[in-house]
């Protein structure tokens, strides 16, 4: 009898129970309700990395000014002073610009169209255009609609150039000092990897933004030049959308390359022909040239990792996502070592 206490009381306490505590719920919540928010605040949260990369790129050129001679209070204030004239000028004289020229590109679908009828397969494609159309009645009332909300998209778009604007300015500023007070609640293993990580990686950060303001300031300039030497309409669009795109390699070079033949093709097919060759030229410049020399080793990728870079930051957050990743790819070797791997040499 007692033979057979013992073996029950053994093969219950084989059951093994799962206890959790009610600490542990609380955190798991916690944790969800954190990733809810950085979820919803994932736009914003990016717009901020970006105002950081322009924060730290300013700073890179005053420290430039206080190895010159000049002094700290000085420097900074003179930084500021270019950046905010650069800022106004741009809102005030190129943008209003740009959005007019836009809104005459919009006339000029009829001159392109006659353009587009000199080739043999025209008649084809627009049968086949007129086919979806006529199978999808309401494709024209959903395209007005789309184009309505341009206006607001619009409005946001210039929300989110002022956030980006105060916010790279308060990160000049006052950067220093929220890191230090972001630093200071950290042991000192995570002190030392912090100051590691950002000594490594702000010269990654800078040479991407200066390299990219340069080449993107090039690519407008050959486009406007061309495209106002062809007398195509919207140059001072073609150029400030060249400058945009010209961040997201590959896919940027296909898209501007193909709106500026299309454009060209209201003045006349060699115009088109003659900006289509021009833009193959000057990507090849900057890809096998200009990018390399400029760039040199601190962002060397290669052209498979940065499309795959770019569609996972597309994917994510849109252009915004595909401008930020890269910076982020190109530091990812010591933020893969200091924190991954957990060296610190």
């Amino acid at each position: 009898m007692n033979n057979k206490t013992e073996k029950e009381e053994f093969e219950k306490s084989k059951v093994s129970r799962i206890e959790i505590p009610f600490r542990t719920y609380a955190n798991l919540f916690l944790a969800l309700i954190i990733a809810f928010f950085i979820f919803q605040l994932s736009y914003h949260l990016l717009l901020l990395f970006l105002s950081m990369i322009i924060a730290m790129t300013l700073s890179s050129a005053k420290k430039i000014l206080i190895k010159k001679g000049w002094r700290d209070k000085n420097a900074l204030i003179t930084i500021i002073i270019l950046y905010i004239s650069l800022i106004v000028f741009i809102t005030l004289f190129i943008i209003p610009r740009i959005v007019s020229q836009l809104m005459d590109i919009f006339d000029l679908g009829f001159q392109i169209k006659s353009q587009l009828a000199k080739f043999s397969f025209a008649k084809i494609i627009e049968a086949h255009i007129n086919d979806f159309v006529s199978s999808s009645p309401d494709i024209v009332t959903s395209l007005r609609s789309y184009l309505e909300t341009i206006g607001k998209q619009t409005l946001g778009g210039l929300f989110d150039f002022g956030f980006l604007f105060i916010a790279s300015i308060f990160m000049f500023i006052d950067g220093s000092r929220s890191y230090k007070w972001v630093r200071s609640h950290f042991s000192e293993n995570i002190k030392k990897k912090l100051d590691i990580t950002v000594k490594e990686i702000y010269p990654i950060m800078t040479a991407y933004v200066f390299g990219q303001s340069i080449v993107s300031t090039l690519a407008a300039i050959v486009v406007y030049t061309t495209a106002s030497i062809l007398h195509i309409p919207g140059a001072l669009a073609l150029a400030a959308l060249a400058a945009i795109l010209d961040i997201l390699p590959v896919i940027g070079f296909v898209s501007i390359a193909f709106i500026s033949a299309m454009l060209g093709l209201a003045v006349s097919l060699k115009a088109a022909t003659t900006i289509l060759i021009i833009h193959i030229l000057y990507h090849l410049f900057e890809s096998y040239v200009l990018a390399p020399y400029i760039y040199g080793n601190r962002m060397k990728l290669s052209p498979l990792v940065v499309l795959l870079s770019l569609l996972m930051g597309g994917s994510i957050a849109g252009i915004p996502g595909m401008i930020a990743i890269l910076p982020i790819v190109a530091a990812y070797s010591p933020i893969e070592r200091l924190w991954i791997k957990g060296n610190t040499v």
